[in-house]
């Protein structure tokens, strides 16, 4: 086996961390070094008489340790090397391709190359120079204070609900202030935009301020397609921060160390915070939420900065944040809706008229709590006030200008078309829209007019008359009366019977009428 350098504190967390009971597979894990060289050095303490689980660690334990390790007896030179080197370019062309570790100790065991696994790895660490710089990573500066937040959607476990009387899924939008390092905590069941926008209002509510830029972990309702270059973004939460007046950032989709303050924020929230805890509703988790990031979150030391981040918040980064309007932000509903014939569309159980050249089209929809806005191709067409479910606004005004009246019921457009046409259609429409009347009288005066534009103010105001004569108000019969062009032909005296007083109402025998006589 190759000779590995030790130090003497090295030696010592080694011997300090068995004596707290740790584990050799976790003290391997958090100081990177092997499980065998752990074990030897156990191995060494033992023969030397020393138990590390038991008696206590001196300087002069660990110098002996050292000596026994010191490279007198060892081998000058590194076996894997040896093995290695002459291949050296092969296998830097298998990394270059994007091929695992594992993979390549496969090829190169084809060619009878056969190595260990922690040897191979060791080999390109040190050996592989693209290898190394591919995994080089730099720390970013310190962020200016009230510039930028992260934000992120994680997954926390299970919540009662009241209204749907049982355990449901509760998810956790989790802001931080990247220079105080000051977070805010927004529960909700739901992961939609408007959760999103309703979490940051809270957020930003908390802080007292908001910042200039925001980097966003690719929340899905936010983002609605990740790139590394173009990424595009949902148009609802576009426009709250566009309102609000900070830049969206959203983070490289796969690449944690792009947005490290965020990234271990998740499972930070969820095992300090909401493991082991009973909450009675999601109020109670979200005022608890609350208290936890002044209480716990904010006054602990933090790891990277050493400082605790409600005081850095207090004393340097609030005043630096953008004002916070006092009026909350009122978060629309967005839809696509289509025209119906009869001029509306249905938009959160409400109709809204459209004008008649947007009929059996599609139109986006945009409604706040106070205006329904309609949209075509990006241009705005419609406003309404927003209506509760069950009613409509109407633009009568969207109508054709014909029909408008109609549905108004108002009788004094028919009336002054009439007159406009001739007199004796006026008057005419006049007398039978009067006074209260049913819905079809404003059917015949329409019927009327079309009548006249069809064959003639002259000819309808000879119909109309002769209608008049004989009482006839039937608009079908005074129509056929122009289809077969008699309504010139008025009727003559000698036509009707004039019945006197004391005249019998039969003419003809009463005892005619008996079909059961006998001859």
């Amino acid at each position: 086996m190759a000779y590995r350098e030790v130090h003497m504190t090295e030696i010592k967390e080694i011997l300090l961390r068995i004596k707290r009971k740790e584990s050799v597979r976790s003290i391997s894990r958090t100081l990177g070094i092997h499980r065998d060289t752990i074990n030897k050095y156990i191995s060494i303490c033992l023969d030397l008489g020393v138990d590390p689980r038991a008696d206590a660690i001196t300087d002069k334990l660990v110098e002996k340790i050292r000596k026994e390790l010191a490279p007198g007896n060892k081998p000058s030179h590194i076996p894997r090397d040896e093995i290695l080197l002459p291949h050296k370019e092969k296998i830097e062309t298998y990394l270059e391709k994007g091929l695992k570790g594992s993979k390549i100790m496969i090829l190169l065991a084809r060619d009878g190359i056969n190595i260990g696994e922690s040897s191979f790895y060791r080999f390109i660490n040190t050996r592989c120079e693209n290898y190394i710089r591919k995994n080089i990573t730099v720390r970013l500066p310190e962020t200016e204070p009230g510039k930028y937040a992260q934000a992120d959607f994680g997954y926390m476990g299970l919540i009662w609900d009241e209204e749907s009387g049982r355990m449901r899924k509760v998810h956790a939008l989790i802001l931080t202030l990247c220079s105080s390092r000051y977070m805010y905590v927004y529960l909700t069941f739901s992961q939609n935009i408007r959760a999103v926008i309703e979490g940051f209002e809270e957020g930003w509510d908390h802080f007292g301020g908001i910042t200039q830029i925001v980097i966003i972990d690719n929340l899905k309702p936010a983002v609605d397609k990740s790139d590394k270059y173009n990424p595009k973004i949902n148009r609802q939460f576009l426009e709250y921060a566009q309102d609000r007046g900070f830049i969206v950032d959203p983070a490289n989709a796969g690449h944690a160390k792009g947005k490290p303050i965020v990234e271990r924020a998740v499972p930070y929230v969820r095992d300090n915070f909401f493991k082991g805890e009973n909450f009675i509703s999601l109020g109670d988790c979200r005022q608890r939420a609350i208290e936890w990031c002044v209480s716990i979150a904010g006054k602990r030391i933090h790891g990277t900065t050493q400082k605790i981040p409600l005081e850095v918040f207090e004393n340097l980064e609030k005043e630096a944040l953008m004002p916070y309007p006092d009026k909350r932000y009122d978060i629309p509903f967005w839809a696509v809706c289509k025209v119906h014939p009869d001029h509306h569309i249905r938009f959160k159980d409400s109709l809204y008229s459209v004008p008649t050249k947007y009929i059996s089209k599609t139109v986006d929809v945009k409604g706040d709590s106070a205006l329904v806005k309609i949209y075509r191709k990006g241009v705005l067409i419609k406003i309404h006030k927003r209506m509760e479910p069950g009613k409509r606004s109407t633009d009568f005004d969207d109508y054709p200008k014909e029909l408008a009246p109609y549905t108004l019921r108002n009788p004094k457009y028919q009336i002054a078309e009439g007159y406009r046409r001739a007199e004796k259609i006026g008057k005419f429409i006049e007398g039978i829209l009067t006074g209260p009347y049913p819905w079809h009288r404003l059917r015949s005066a329409q019927k009327i007019l079309r009548l006249s534009d069809k064959y003639g103010a002259q000819r309808m105001s000879a119909a109309l008359t002769k209608a008049e004569a004989y009482s006839i108000y039937d608009m079908r019969r005074i129509e056929n009366m122009l289809k077969n062009n008699v309504e010139d032909v008025l009727p003559k005296k000698e036509d009707t019977v004039q019945l006197k007083l004391g005249d019998p109402k039969f003419l003809r025998n009463c005892q005619s009428f008996n079909h059961y006589r006998k001859e």
